[in-house]
Order: C-alpha cells, then structure tokens, then sequence
C-alpha cells in the first residue's frame, strides 16, 4: 500500500510542477517473456516462457530543453508454460504459471538537442510489483524498487523517423513473499533476491506525427538470496527445518507496442 502511495504522489508532484503544456501517450502491446532459475544444489535450470500482455501510460513535460519531469506506467499479464520439478523428488513436471502485474517510474531528464533530434539523459526511480500463481496454493509476490539511468534520442512529433535509447537498471531493494505458509510449511518468512544490474533498449518508428510502433527489450537479473528457515509438517526430507532460497534468476522480455502521443 505505501508503494502505491508513494508512486501516485510522485506523479501527482510532477503533474503540479508543469509550467506548460505535457506530452501524453497510451499504448497497448505483447511481448515474449522468459525467466530462468539455476538451482546450485541440485544443480537444475528451471524455465519459464510465453507470451504476456501489456496496457501503458506516459506523461512527460514538453520543454526544448533543460529539466524536466516524466512518468511511466505499465500494467501487464498473462501465462506462461513452468518446466520445473517435483519438491524433494526432483522429477521434471511441465505446468503453467500465471503473471498479473504494474510498474511506476518517475523520471528526472536532462534535455540536449543533436541535429533535429532530442537527447535526452534520463534518471529513474521506480517500482515494479508481480503475482506469480501456480496454482491455488502456490504463489509468489515480488516487489522490486530499482534505479534507471540511461539516454534516450528521440523526435519531437513532427513526421516519421527512427529514434530509441537504452541503459541499465539496478534494483536496490527486492523482496519475495512465496507464501510458505500456504504451500505447508510452518511460517511464512520474506525471501530477499540479490541484486544485479540489468540492460534495457527500445527502438522505435514513428509513423506520422502521433504513432510510433516500439520494439524493446527489457531485463532482471538477481542472485540468490540468502536463506531463510521454516518447517514442513510431514516432509522427511526437512521434518525439523528447511533452509529455503531464491536461486539466482534472469528474465528477459522482447516487446513490440504502438503507442499513440497526444
């Protein structure tokens, strides 16, 4: 909850601190997810791949240069088929995973020009919030707050014309609710991924003056987490406590969307 405080605050601010008129944007598109996890011991790769769906939302302030504020908004789901293997057994077991999920980024840019483009020096903070479902018993929430920094050489909207950008991203707080105490296990204690620092890039094609048909891709990487310990009434395997992780994980997305400016 004090997320999404936090994040309507930040757009309410920069919203309040136009001095003229703002760019908007609404789009829709798809993109191929994937997202593996490397156990260490036993040493197994668990995967996860398919297609998810996505609505977005921009907002920048329109100025020829200097600071200025910008916000992005991204609501996403879909399913996704999970290679993966039995607790304890480790039998391979195909099932599939459902994702529903937001992002927020408020940004702080640094406008240039080169040639009839804008370069644009961009500082993000922003918070990226997942449901991962299994099935009735088994899911995962994931909240990620991460800093962006990157460029971005872009057009105003003036006719047709190539323009992207890219960077990194670096979470700097992540946290994992499993919901333990759901699967069976005796409590329900946060599992806390490492971090790592991750690529971003978008290319994009404006076709007139208010289209632009966006190919982008996007990624997470973290390390395993440090463990944490809960029993699991009737197992032999960890009857007294288990010791339970986040294996080291990388998602990477491949996107395509068409966003409208106004």
């Amino acid at each position: 909850m004090s997320a999404r405080i936090f994040a309507a605050t930040l757009f309410a601010t920069a919203l309040l601190s136009t001095e003229a008129h703002a760019d908007w944007g609404i789009g829709t598109g798809i993109e191929q997810y994937s997202w593996e996890e490397t156990l260490q011991s036993p040493a197994l790769t668990l995967k996860e791949s398919g297609s998810r769906y996505a609505l977005y939302l921009k907002w920048m302030e329109d100025r020829d240069s200097g600071l200025l504020y910008a916000y992005n908004a991204k609501l996403y789901s879909g399913r996704v088929a999970y290679d993966t293997y039995t607790q304890f057994s480790y039998t391979p077991v195909s099932t599939q995973t459902d994702y529903s999920g937001m992002m927020h980024e408020g940004q702080l840019i640094a406008r240039n020009y080169l040639g009839n483009h804008r370069l644009d020096y961009v500082a993000g903070l922003g918070w990226d919030s997942w449901r991962r479902t299994i099935n009735m018993n088994q899911f995962e929430d994931y909240s990620i707050w991460f800093l962006r920094t990157g460029v971005s050489l872009d057009r105003p909207m003036q006719g047709a014309g190539f323009h992207g950008g890219g960077g990194l991203k670096l979470p700097f707080r992540a946290s994992e609710d499993a919901h333990l105490d759901s699967a069976g296990f005796s409590s329900n204690p946060q599992l806390s991924p490492g971090k790592s620092v991750s690529l971003y890039a978008e290319l994009a094609y404006r076709t007139g003056n208010y289209w632009d048909i966006v190919g982008y891709y996007d990624s997470w990487r973290f390390t395993q987490s440090g463990p944490v310990y809960a029993t699991a009434p009737g197992s032999a395997q960890c009857s007294i406590l288990c010791s339970i992780v986040q294996p080291q994980s990388s998602m990477n997305t491949f996107g395509l969307k068409a966003m409208y400016s106004f």
